[in-house]
């Protein structure tokens, strides 16, 4: 792989600062800055070897080229249609192991494009409500089966009524690791299903 290896995704976040990019507020929208920290993350989430993946808001696509450079599948999700042609462009080369979609993951059929024993792993909106909404939404659809994401540190608390859900905060991530610098405190939360009771 030499079109887009990982390592060209370093500093991304910050040329498109100096464009003069605008973030979306209403998207919670922070992008990572490195490839180390997306590494940290994925070694992190322990993702058995070539599982399927599934990222919400891919961004500028620092950590879907990281877990697809991994020899995962990735399912990249972004709702924002101006990254549309930069982030394609960093995934095609990965072949069949990415795949992109361009719309709001509550309006994707997750079933019809995940495998049982999915991840999720994602670096969620900056808006803990919106961060905690999607992360419930995801695991409605039962073939994700664990999950590791970054979130606003609320948005643990947020999720403490999701009745089918553990979140553990397992750690943290500094806000500087963000263009824009995250607003708000950040948890690393580890996410799994809670045993069913047996009758």
């Amino acid at each position: 792989m030499t079109a887009l290896t990982v390592d060209e995704v370093v500093g991304v976040a910050d040329r498109y600062a100096a464009t003069g990019f605008q973030t979306r507020g209403d998207l919670g929208q922070h992008f990572l800055r490195t490839s180390e920290s997306a590494h940290a993350l994925l070694e992190r989430a322990g993702i058995p070897p070539g599982a399927q993946v599934l990222e919400v808001g891919a961004g500028l696509g620092t950590l879907s080229c990281t877990i697809a450079a991994a020899g995962h599948r990735i399912w990249a999700v972004e709702k924002d249609e101006r990254l549309r042609d930069h982030l394609t462009r960093r995934l095609t080369p990965f072949g069949e192991r990415a795949r992109v979609t361009f719309d709001d993951v509550r309006h994707v059929d997750l079933d019809e494009g995940l495998e049982p024993g999915s991840a999720l792993v994602a670096i969620m909106p900056f808006d803990p409500e919106l961060s905690a909404d999607l992360i419930r939404h995801v695991f409605t659809c039962s073939r994700v089966e664990y999950g590791l994401v970054v979130a606003p540190s609320a948005s643990t608390h947020l999720l403490a009524d999701a009745p089918t859900l553990i979140v553990e905060e397992v750690d943290g991530i500094a806000r500087s690791s963000f263009w824009p610098p995250a607003p708000t405190v950040l948890r690393v939360l580890a996410i799994g299903r809670r045993p069913a009771c047996s009758s």
